[in-house]
Protein backbone atom coordinates (compact mmCIF):
# COMPACT_ATOMS: atom_id res chain seq x y z
CA UNK A 1 0.00 0.00 0.00
CA UNK A 2 1.20 3.63 -0.95
CA UNK A 3 1.10 5.76 2.12
CA UNK A 4 0.25 9.05 1.90
CA UNK A 5 2.01 11.49 0.19
CA UNK A 6 3.32 15.08 1.76
CA UNK A 7 6.97 15.87 -0.32
CA UNK A 8 5.70 17.08 -3.96
CA UNK A 9 8.98 16.08 -4.93
CA UNK A 10 8.59 12.38 -4.10
CA UNK A 11 6.99 9.60 -6.07
CA UNK A 12 6.11 6.10 -5.16
CA UNK A 13 6.30 3.09 -7.62
CA UNK A 14 5.00 -0.08 -6.64
CA UNK A 15 6.63 -2.32 -6.75
CA UNK A 16 9.76 -0.30 -5.59
CA UNK A 17 12.52 -2.66 -7.23
CA UNK A 18 13.34 -3.99 -10.76
CA UNK A 19 10.72 -6.44 -12.01
CA UNK A 20 11.50 -10.11 -13.29
CA UNK A 21 12.82 -10.54 -16.77
CA UNK A 22 11.57 -12.88 -19.06
CA UNK A 23 12.31 -13.58 -23.14
CA UNK A 24 9.59 -12.55 -25.15
CA UNK A 25 6.93 -15.18 -26.35
CA UNK A 26 4.99 -13.17 -27.88
CA UNK A 27 4.00 -10.86 -24.96
CA UNK A 28 5.18 -7.87 -25.93
CA UNK A 29 3.16 -7.76 -29.51
CA UNK A 30 0.05 -9.11 -26.99
CA UNK A 31 0.53 -5.70 -24.56
CA UNK A 32 1.05 -3.57 -27.38
CA UNK A 33 -2.03 -4.74 -29.02
CA UNK A 34 -3.79 -3.90 -26.05
CA UNK A 35 -2.11 -0.86 -25.42
CA UNK A 36 -2.20 0.72 -28.80
CA UNK A 37 0.84 2.25 -30.88
CA UNK A 38 1.01 5.69 -29.72
CA UNK A 39 2.29 7.09 -26.76
CA UNK A 40 2.20 10.22 -24.93
CA UNK A 41 5.92 10.13 -24.22
CA UNK A 42 8.52 9.30 -26.65
CA UNK A 43 12.36 10.39 -26.35
CA UNK A 44 15.42 8.99 -27.59
CA UNK A 45 18.50 8.85 -25.40
CA UNK A 46 22.46 8.70 -26.77
CA UNK A 47 24.32 5.98 -24.69
CA UNK A 48 28.05 5.61 -25.94
CA UNK A 49 26.34 6.20 -29.62
CA UNK A 50 23.38 3.90 -28.77
CA UNK A 51 20.25 5.28 -29.86
CA UNK A 52 17.77 4.14 -27.54
CA UNK A 53 14.21 5.28 -27.79
CA UNK A 54 11.43 5.16 -24.56
CA UNK A 55 7.93 4.84 -25.46
CA UNK A 56 6.09 5.15 -22.41
CA UNK A 57 2.63 6.49 -20.79
CA UNK A 58 4.11 7.33 -17.39
CA UNK A 59 4.82 10.56 -17.06
CA UNK A 60 7.30 9.82 -14.01
CA UNK A 61 9.29 7.29 -16.32
CA UNK A 62 9.62 10.13 -18.71
CA UNK A 63 10.86 12.91 -16.56
CA UNK A 64 12.96 10.55 -15.01
CA UNK A 65 14.29 9.71 -18.66
CA UNK A 66 14.92 13.14 -19.97
CA UNK A 67 17.10 14.20 -16.94
CA UNK A 68 19.23 10.50 -17.03
CA UNK A 69 20.00 10.38 -20.38
CA UNK A 70 21.75 12.71 -23.57
CA UNK A 71 19.13 13.63 -26.05
CA UNK A 72 19.65 12.04 -29.22
CA UNK A 73 19.94 14.81 -32.12
CA UNK A 74 18.64 11.27 -34.23
CA UNK A 75 15.51 10.13 -33.72
CA UNK A 76 15.89 6.78 -35.94
CA UNK A 77 16.66 4.84 -32.82
CA UNK A 78 18.94 1.56 -32.88
CA UNK A 79 16.60 0.07 -30.11
CA UNK A 80 13.61 0.58 -28.41
CA UNK A 81 12.23 0.47 -24.43
CA UNK A 82 8.38 0.10 -23.82
CA UNK A 83 7.25 0.88 -20.45
CA UNK A 84 3.76 0.46 -20.11
CA UNK A 85 1.57 1.20 -16.83
CA UNK A 86 -2.08 0.06 -16.59
CA UNK A 87 -2.49 -3.50 -18.70
CA UNK A 88 -4.57 -5.48 -17.48
CA UNK A 89 -3.89 -9.27 -17.39
CA UNK A 90 -0.11 -8.93 -16.54
CA UNK A 91 1.79 -9.07 -13.26
CA UNK A 92 5.22 -6.32 -13.39
CA UNK A 93 7.52 -8.04 -15.56
CA UNK A 94 10.79 -6.74 -18.32
CA UNK A 95 9.91 -9.14 -21.39
CA UNK A 96 12.96 -8.94 -23.82
CA UNK A 97 13.32 -9.32 -27.54
CA UNK A 98 16.98 -8.59 -28.50
CA UNK A 99 16.60 -9.90 -32.28
CA UNK A 100 14.50 -7.42 -33.08
CA UNK A 101 16.52 -4.84 -30.01
CA UNK A 102 13.09 -4.52 -27.93
CA UNK A 103 12.49 -4.51 -24.26
CA UNK A 104 9.26 -3.85 -22.82
CA UNK A 105 8.41 -3.05 -18.99
CA UNK A 106 5.08 -3.73 -17.92
CA UNK A 107 2.86 -2.27 -14.97
CA UNK A 108 6.02 -0.74 -13.58
CA UNK A 109 6.91 2.90 -13.01
CA UNK A 110 10.09 2.01 -11.01
CA UNK A 111 12.19 4.10 -13.20
CA UNK A 112 15.59 1.38 -11.99
CA UNK A 113 14.08 -0.72 -14.08
CA UNK A 114 13.99 1.77 -17.34
CA UNK A 115 17.40 2.64 -16.36
CA UNK A 116 19.36 -0.53 -16.17
CA UNK A 117 17.78 -3.83 -17.72
CA UNK A 118 15.99 -1.76 -20.25
CA UNK A 119 18.47 1.49 -21.61
CA UNK A 120 21.89 0.61 -20.53
CA UNK A 121 20.58 -3.61 -20.82
CA UNK A 122 19.78 -2.58 -24.76
CA UNK A 123 22.48 -0.45 -25.18
CA UNK A 124 24.84 -2.89 -24.54
CA UNK A 125 23.12 -5.30 -27.16
CA UNK A 126 23.61 -2.02 -29.62
CA UNK A 127 27.57 -1.19 -28.80
CA UNK A 128 28.14 -5.06 -29.17
CA UNK A 129 28.99 -4.78 -32.63
CA UNK A 130 30.72 -1.01 -32.07
CA UNK A 131 33.66 -2.33 -29.49
CA UNK A 132 31.71 -1.08 -26.17
CA UNK A 133 32.39 -3.35 -23.30
CA UNK A 134 30.25 -2.79 -20.41
CA UNK A 135 31.78 -2.06 -16.57
CA UNK A 136 28.67 -1.90 -13.63
CA UNK A 137 30.97 0.14 -11.56
CA UNK A 138 31.63 4.15 -10.28
CA UNK A 139 34.49 6.19 -12.79
CA UNK A 140 36.07 9.26 -11.38
CA UNK A 141 39.28 11.07 -13.53
CA UNK A 142 42.09 12.17 -11.48
CA UNK A 143 44.02 15.59 -13.01
CA UNK A 144 47.74 15.02 -12.26
CA UNK A 145 49.70 17.87 -14.23
CA UNK A 146 46.96 17.97 -17.04
CA UNK A 147 47.03 14.78 -17.73
CA UNK A 148 43.75 12.50 -16.47
CA UNK A 149 43.09 8.89 -15.29
CA UNK A 150 40.66 6.85 -14.60
CA UNK A 151 39.53 5.45 -12.03
CA UNK A 152 36.53 2.31 -11.83
CA UNK A 153 35.26 1.08 -8.87
CA UNK A 154 33.51 -2.28 -9.18
CA UNK A 155 31.39 -3.65 -6.12
CA UNK A 156 28.14 -5.29 -5.63
CA UNK A 157 25.41 -3.23 -4.00
CA UNK A 158 26.17 -2.05 -0.01
CA UNK A 159 29.76 -2.82 -0.16
CA UNK A 160 30.77 1.41 -0.33
CA UNK A 161 31.42 1.49 -3.87
CA UNK A 162 29.29 5.28 -3.49
CA UNK A 163 30.68 6.01 -0.33
CA UNK A 164 34.34 5.67 -1.69
CA UNK A 165 33.38 7.67 -4.68
CA UNK A 166 31.78 10.97 -2.93
CA UNK A 167 34.76 10.72 -0.73
CA UNK A 168 37.50 10.58 -2.86
CA UNK A 169 35.46 13.35 -4.97
CA UNK A 170 35.03 15.30 -1.79
CA UNK A 171 38.35 15.57 -0.36
CA UNK A 172 40.34 15.88 -3.51
CA UNK A 173 39.93 18.88 -5.64
CA UNK A 174 41.51 17.67 -8.72
CA UNK A 175 39.11 14.55 -9.14
CA UNK A 176 36.20 14.95 -11.67
CA UNK A 177 32.91 13.53 -11.59
CA UNK A 178 32.23 10.45 -14.20
CA UNK A 179 29.82 8.14 -13.63
CA UNK A 180 28.90 5.97 -9.78
CA UNK A 181 26.81 3.13 -12.09
CA UNK A 182 27.38 2.14 -15.28
CA UNK A 183 29.98 2.84 -18.12
CA UNK A 184 31.53 1.31 -21.29
CA UNK A 185 34.78 0.78 -22.68
CA UNK A 186 36.23 1.54 -25.63
CA UNK A 187 39.87 0.26 -26.74
CA UNK A 188 41.43 3.34 -28.84
CA UNK A 189 44.97 1.99 -30.10
CA UNK A 190 44.86 -0.22 -27.53
CA UNK A 191 44.50 1.85 -25.01
CA UNK A 192 41.06 1.74 -22.89
CA UNK A 193 38.66 4.68 -22.80
CA UNK A 194 35.65 4.66 -20.12
CA UNK A 195 32.65 6.69 -21.68
CA UNK A 196 29.83 8.24 -19.02
CA UNK A 197 26.55 6.49 -20.18
CA UNK A 198 24.50 9.08 -17.72
CA UNK A 199 24.12 12.94 -18.08
CA UNK A 200 22.23 12.94 -14.50
CA UNK A 201 22.92 10.29 -12.01
CA UNK A 202 19.73 8.10 -10.39
CA UNK A 203 21.73 7.62 -7.09
CA UNK A 204 20.75 5.49 -3.96
CA UNK A 205 19.44 8.54 -1.73
CA UNK A 206 21.11 6.63 1.84
CA UNK A 207 24.23 8.11 1.07
CA UNK A 208 23.15 11.21 3.04
CA UNK A 209 22.90 9.10 6.22
CA UNK A 210 26.94 8.86 6.24
CA UNK A 211 27.61 12.59 4.41
CA UNK A 212 24.49 14.72 5.33
CA UNK A 213 25.82 17.54 3.03
CA UNK A 214 24.06 15.26 0.98
CA UNK A 215 20.45 15.79 2.64
CA UNK A 216 20.24 19.76 1.98
CA UNK A 217 21.00 18.71 -1.79
CA UNK A 218 18.37 16.16 -2.52
CA UNK A 219 15.53 18.09 -0.94
CA UNK A 220 14.57 20.08 -3.93
CA UNK A 221 15.85 17.11 -6.57
CA UNK A 222 13.60 14.64 -8.72
CA UNK A 223 13.32 11.23 -5.57
CA UNK A 224 11.59 8.17 -5.41
CA UNK A 225 10.66 5.83 -2.90
CA UNK A 226 11.93 8.04 -0.17
CA UNK A 227 9.93 7.04 3.45
CA UNK A 228 7.95 9.85 4.45
CA UNK A 229 6.34 8.67 7.62
CA UNK A 230 8.29 6.94 10.78
CA UNK A 231 5.60 4.25 11.16
CA UNK A 232 6.38 2.53 7.57
CA UNK A 233 10.10 2.67 7.76
CA UNK A 234 11.08 -0.54 6.32
CA UNK A 235 13.99 -1.16 8.94
CA UNK A 236 11.59 -1.72 12.20
CA UNK A 237 10.39 -4.72 12.61
CA UNK A 238 10.88 -7.31 15.42
CA UNK A 239 13.97 -9.04 16.19
CA UNK A 240 17.35 -7.62 15.56
CA UNK A 241 17.57 -9.77 12.48
CA UNK A 242 14.48 -7.99 10.94
CA UNK A 243 15.94 -4.30 11.76
CA UNK A 244 17.76 -2.15 9.90
CA UNK A 245 20.97 -0.46 11.46
CA UNK A 246 20.13 3.18 11.84
CA UNK A 247 16.46 1.70 13.60
CA UNK A 248 18.88 -0.53 16.05
CA UNK A 249 20.82 2.64 16.80
CA UNK A 250 17.49 4.68 17.60
CA UNK A 251 16.22 1.99 19.97
CA UNK A 252 19.41 2.10 21.80
CA UNK A 253 19.69 5.51 21.90
CA UNK A 254 22.66 5.84 19.90
CA UNK A 255 21.30 8.29 17.86
CA UNK A 256 17.80 10.17 17.24
CA UNK A 257 15.27 9.90 14.45
CA UNK A 258 14.47 12.36 11.64
CA UNK A 259 10.92 12.22 12.17
CA UNK A 260 11.32 12.26 15.49
CA UNK A 261 13.38 15.81 15.09
CA UNK A 262 10.69 17.44 12.30
CA UNK A 263 11.72 15.97 9.00
CA UNK A 264 9.25 15.08 6.10
CA UNK A 265 11.50 12.50 4.78
CA UNK A 266 14.39 9.88 5.67
CA UNK A 267 16.71 9.57 2.82
CA UNK A 268 18.41 6.56 4.10
CA UNK A 269 15.05 4.97 5.75
CA UNK A 270 14.95 2.72 2.69
CA UNK A 271 17.98 1.48 0.95
CA UNK A 272 16.85 1.60 -2.78
CA UNK A 273 15.12 5.09 -2.64
CA UNK A 274 16.60 6.99 -4.99
CA UNK A 275 17.20 10.86 -6.53
CA UNK A 276 18.05 11.94 -9.89
CA UNK A 277 21.42 14.01 -8.93
CA UNK A 278 23.04 16.60 -11.67
CA UNK A 279 26.78 15.56 -11.70
CA UNK A 280 27.70 19.12 -11.19
CA UNK A 281 26.38 19.11 -7.19
CA UNK A 282 28.89 16.91 -6.21
CA UNK A 283 30.43 19.00 -3.04
CA UNK A 284 33.87 19.04 -2.22
CA UNK A 285 36.13 20.44 0.05
CA UNK A 286 38.12 23.28 -0.51
CA UNK A 287 40.67 26.08 1.54
CA UNK A 288 39.81 29.75 1.53
CA UNK A 289 42.61 32.77 0.96
CA UNK A 290 41.90 32.45 5.10
CA UNK A 291 42.80 29.25 6.04
CA UNK A 292 38.87 28.37 6.37
CA UNK A 293 37.28 25.21 5.35
CA UNK A 294 33.84 25.07 3.45
CA UNK A 295 32.20 23.26 0.88
CA UNK A 296 31.49 24.26 -2.27
CA UNK A 297 30.39 21.86 -5.64
CA UNK A 298 32.51 20.72 -8.46
CA UNK A 299 30.45 22.50 -11.56
CA UNK A 300 30.61 21.76 -14.99
CA UNK A 301 34.19 22.25 -14.90
CA UNK A 302 34.33 18.88 -12.19
CA UNK A 303 33.04 16.54 -14.79
CA UNK A 304 33.95 14.89 -17.74
CA UNK A 305 32.62 12.35 -19.55
CA UNK A 306 35.49 10.32 -20.66
CA UNK A 307 38.94 9.03 -19.38
CA UNK A 308 41.40 6.52 -19.92
CA UNK A 309 41.04 3.94 -17.84
CA UNK A 310 44.18 3.20 -15.17
CA UNK A 311 43.07 1.43 -12.62
CA UNK A 312 40.28 -0.81 -11.29
CA UNK A 313 39.45 -1.52 -7.55
CA UNK A 314 37.15 -4.35 -6.61
CA UNK A 315 35.09 -4.15 -3.37
CA UNK A 316 33.77 -6.87 -1.46
CA UNK A 317 32.44 -6.87 2.37
CA UNK A 318 33.77 -10.01 4.45
CA UNK A 319 35.11 -10.89 7.37
CA UNK A 320 38.07 -12.37 5.65
CA UNK A 321 39.53 -11.02 3.09
CA UNK A 322 42.58 -8.80 4.07
CA UNK A 323 42.24 -5.17 3.44
CA UNK A 324 43.95 -4.86 0.15
CA UNK A 325 45.43 -7.21 -2.07
CA UNK A 326 47.02 -6.70 -5.54
CA UNK A 327 45.57 -8.86 -8.27
CA UNK A 328 47.44 -9.97 -10.94
CA UNK A 329 45.15 -11.11 -14.20
CA UNK A 330 44.25 -14.46 -13.70
CA UNK A 331 43.42 -13.50 -9.45
CA UNK A 332 41.34 -10.50 -10.83
CA UNK A 333 39.15 -13.00 -13.55
CA UNK A 334 39.21 -15.70 -11.33
CA UNK A 335 36.93 -13.15 -8.40
CA UNK A 336 35.14 -11.48 -11.47
CA UNK A 337 33.85 -14.79 -12.95
CA UNK A 338 32.91 -16.08 -9.42
CA UNK A 339 30.92 -12.89 -8.71
CA UNK A 340 30.60 -13.79 -5.08
CA UNK A 341 28.64 -11.32 -2.89
CA UNK A 342 25.81 -10.96 -0.20
CA UNK A 343 22.87 -9.81 -0.87
CA UNK A 344 22.20 -5.95 0.24
CA UNK A 345 18.40 -3.84 -0.13
CA UNK A 346 18.03 -3.21 -3.55
CA UNK A 347 19.72 -6.03 -4.83
CA UNK A 348 17.30 -8.45 -4.71
CA UNK A 349 13.89 -9.19 -2.79
CA UNK A 350 14.05 -9.47 1.04
CA UNK A 351 14.00 -12.78 1.57
CA UNK A 352 17.14 -13.34 0.24
CA UNK A 353 18.89 -10.05 1.94
CA UNK A 354 21.80 -11.46 3.90
CA UNK A 355 22.14 -14.49 1.99
CA UNK A 356 25.08 -14.84 -0.27
CA UNK A 357 24.67 -14.73 -4.63
CA UNK A 358 27.09 -15.00 -7.29
CA UNK A 359 26.22 -12.76 -10.24
CA UNK A 360 29.38 -12.92 -12.91
CA UNK A 361 31.40 -9.55 -13.71
CA UNK A 362 28.98 -7.96 -11.17
CA UNK A 363 26.35 -6.96 -13.58
CA UNK A 364 22.84 -7.22 -13.50
CA UNK A 365 21.77 -5.38 -16.35
CA UNK A 366 22.03 -7.04 -19.45
CA UNK A 367 18.61 -8.91 -20.23
CA UNK A 368 21.18 -12.21 -21.49
CA UNK A 369 24.81 -11.55 -20.23
CA UNK A 370 28.10 -12.38 -22.60
CA UNK A 371 29.75 -13.91 -20.15
CA UNK A 372 32.96 -14.88 -23.05
CA UNK A 373 32.53 -11.69 -24.08
CA UNK A 374 33.34 -10.15 -20.97
CA UNK A 375 36.17 -12.45 -20.16
CA UNK A 376 37.92 -11.78 -23.11
CA UNK A 377 37.15 -7.99 -22.21
CA UNK A 378 38.72 -8.38 -18.52
CA UNK A 379 41.65 -10.25 -19.61
CA UNK A 380 42.47 -7.56 -22.51
CA UNK A 381 42.01 -5.06 -20.26
CA UNK A 382 44.20 -5.75 -16.94
CA UNK A 383 46.67 -7.46 -19.63
CA UNK A 384 46.88 -3.81 -21.09
CA UNK A 385 48.44 -2.18 -18.48
CA UNK A 386 44.94 -1.46 -15.76
CA UNK A 387 46.43 -2.51 -12.23
CA UNK A 388 43.31 -4.15 -10.06
CA UNK A 389 43.03 -4.30 -6.50
CA UNK A 390 40.69 -5.79 -4.02
CA UNK A 391 39.23 -3.98 -1.38
CA UNK A 392 37.81 -5.29 1.79
CA UNK A 393 35.38 -3.24 3.19
CA UNK A 394 33.77 -5.20 6.02
CA UNK A 395 36.59 -6.77 8.75
CA UNK A 396 39.75 -8.71 8.93
CA UNK A 397 41.16 -10.28 12.27
CA UNK A 398 38.08 -9.06 13.99
CA UNK A 399 38.63 -5.64 13.51
CA UNK A 400 35.77 -3.28 11.18
CA UNK A 401 37.52 -1.82 8.17
CA UNK A 402 36.08 1.77 8.12
CA UNK A 403 35.09 3.77 4.83
CA UNK A 404 38.36 6.35 5.57
CA UNK A 405 40.90 3.56 5.83
CA UNK A 406 39.73 2.30 2.67
CA UNK A 407 40.54 5.63 1.75
CA UNK A 408 43.58 5.68 2.57
CA UNK A 409 44.92 2.61 0.58
CA UNK A 410 42.99 4.27 -2.37
CA UNK A 411 45.32 7.38 -1.68
CA UNK A 412 48.27 5.64 -1.64
CA UNK A 413 47.82 3.15 -4.18
CA UNK A 414 47.13 6.48 -6.82
CA UNK A 415 49.65 8.05 -5.57
CA UNK A 416 47.69 11.63 -4.75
Amino acid sequence: MIPEQRVKNNYFTVPDRRPPKSRDNGEIRDILSKSGSRFPFVHTADICGARVQLRTNSKHVSDYWILNWYPSHNQNPDGVVYVIKDVEGYEPCLFYNLEERKILIVNSEYYGAAKSAGALGLAGVILEDRGGYPIHGACMGIDKNGAIEGVVIIAPTGTGKTSQLHEMMYNLPNTKVHSDDYVFVFFQEEEPVARATENWLYMRTDIAEQHPTFIHLFHDMEIENVVEWKDVCPQTGEGRKKQGPCYRETLHGDKVCVFDEGADRCFWAYGNSRVMFDRAMFPMMTKGKDGSLYEILKGRKGVTDEVPLKYVFLLTRDDHTPPVTKLDTVEALETLKEGKYTIRPGAGPPEKWGKVGHEPFYDPYPPEPNHERQEDFYRRLFDSGVWCYLLNTGSYKRMNIPVHRTHMYIRHILEI
